[in-house]
């Protein structure tokens, strides 16, 4: 991994961080942390199909592995 990356990648898992505890304190919905990560997605270059990002692949609700959210479920390569 290249410095660079590794310098978007921590600003994007540093984003997405804080976001989480919005999300578990309330202030943000599962909803907005998906549009939220989508755009600090596109905003530091991170893969959608990346292992890094902070989505939840169990959806506590129904307790199945696939997300309904068309951000999470499609993968888009490089």
């Amino acid at each position: 991994m290249n410095n660079a990356y590794r310098e978007r990648l921590e600003s994007y898992l540093a984003s997405m961080l804080q976001a989480k505890q919005m999300v578990l304190m309330g202030i943000l919905t599962p909803e907005d942390y998906a549009a939220i990560d989508t755009i600090m997605n596109e905003k530091y270059g991170i893969s959608s199909c990346s292992l890094y990002r902070g989505i939840d692949l169990i959806y506590d609700g129904f307790r199945g592995n696939i997300s309904q959210c068309k951000e999470v479920t499609q993968c888009q390569e490089e």
